[in-house]
């Protein structure tokens, strides 16, 4: 906790540090961009994060322009280690990916009921998506190909991140404009 906070300051924001990969998955799995966004955020526990122009949680809604709506949720404080998760929710079904950040396949029965180990952080949780992503540079270099990804999603996420901000810190509904 104590990293967090030092590294809030300077973090460009909740939305900026802890989002920005939600924000790229959310343009993927609703093929389509944010055009506006309305930001809050919080802080209950560490007020070091308000000294520092930050908060502790930070929710956002986004309208994009297939009409699809994401909601983002992030907070700098999971007691019980790194949680992240996904929920996608249409006119047929939900899909529910990583609902229990779980280590590993075991669970403990003991006087705290049944418990399950959670990863501690995100080079746990990620180990293997960064080995394949170092594997698919290596094979684009070897190969001569282009990546799927292009510097253009990411400057979009970028713009949307930073629409995010100004939503969150103005409190209004902010029209995302790309450029």
């Amino acid at each position: 906790m104590e990293g967090a906070i030092r590294f809030a300051a300077t973090s460009g924001g909740i939305f900026i540090d802890m989002a920005i990969h939600d924000i790229d998955l959310m343009r993927w799995f609703l093929g389509s961009d944010p055009v506006e966004v309305y930001a809050a955020g919080a802080t209950f526990k560490h007020p070091e994060f308000v000294e520092a122009g930050d908060d502790e949680t930070g929710a956002a809604m986004y309208k994009c322009a297939n009409g699809a709506l994401g909601i983002i949720h992030v907070g700098r404080t999971a007691a019980h280690g790194y949680h992240i998760e996904t929920e996608i929710i249409g006119t047929e079904g939900a899909l529910r990916i990583s609902p229990v950040p779980e280590k590993n396949l075991c669970m403990i029965y003991d006087k705290n009921g049944a418990v399950t180990e959670c990863v501690s952080g995100f080079p746990e949780r990620f180990a293997e998506a960064y080995l394949l992503e170092m594997q698919e540079f290596v094979d684009c270099v070897a190969d001569g190909k282009k990546p799927e990804v292009t510097v253009y999603d990411g400057t979009k996420s970028t713009q949307i991140g930073f629409a995010t901000t100004q939503a969150w810190k103005t409190g209004n509904i902010v029209k995302i404009q790309y450029n």
